[in-house]
């Protein structure tokens, strides 16, 4: 890990020193180095907590090859996840998925929740967290093992907290 880090930074360094020169930015320089770290690797760290993810054509042929439009309409209406990446594409979280189809009682979930593009990343880490008041399970996991009406419940306290 040591090497890994020091050959990240080495090249860090020598890419800044390329781009600022003999300038010096108006900006901390730990404060930039935190922030490029945390840019550098936060998709990774994001993939690893919330696996993998579809694009539209991915969920477009997951889920029978329904247009373009359907997928977008069901995120709108909150009967899929869709999570905007910094780049601005929209992403959909593998686990959210049961072979072909959405995981039974997700919408519903969504619906109570109604995340907007910002908190919509707070909500896939919400559904893929193990939660004490579901037998350490997460309420992906809950809902899976059939128990919509416990991850209901615990929707309905998110939604309150993100809407204050």
């Amino acid at each position: 890990m040591a090497s890994w880090v020091h050959n990240a930074t080495s090249a860090f360094e020598h890419a800044l020193a390329e781009l600022v020169g003999e300038t010096k930015p108006a900006i901390d320089p730990a404060n930039l180095g935190r922030a490029a770290a945390l840019s550098a690797v936060a998709g990774q760290l994001w993939t690893e907590a919330l696996g993998p993810f579809y694009d539209s054509g991915g969920v477009r042929s997951l889920l029978g090859n329904v247009s373009k439009q359907a997928v977008s309409d069901r995120a709108r209406r909150h009967r899929l996840l869709a999570l905007r990446t910094e780049s601005g594409r929209l992403v959909y979280p593998a686990f959210q998925f049961d072979r072909r189809t959405v995981v039974d009682g997700l919408g519903d979930v969504l619906a109570i929740v109604a995340p907007d593009d910002t908190e919509a990343w707070f909500v896939a880490s919400w559904l893929t967290t193990s939660d004490p008041a579901m037998g350490n399970r997460s309420p992906m996991e809950a809902l899976r093992a059939g128990h919509t009406d416990q991850v209901l419940d615990a929707a309905r306290e998110v939604a309150a907290s993100l809407r204050g």
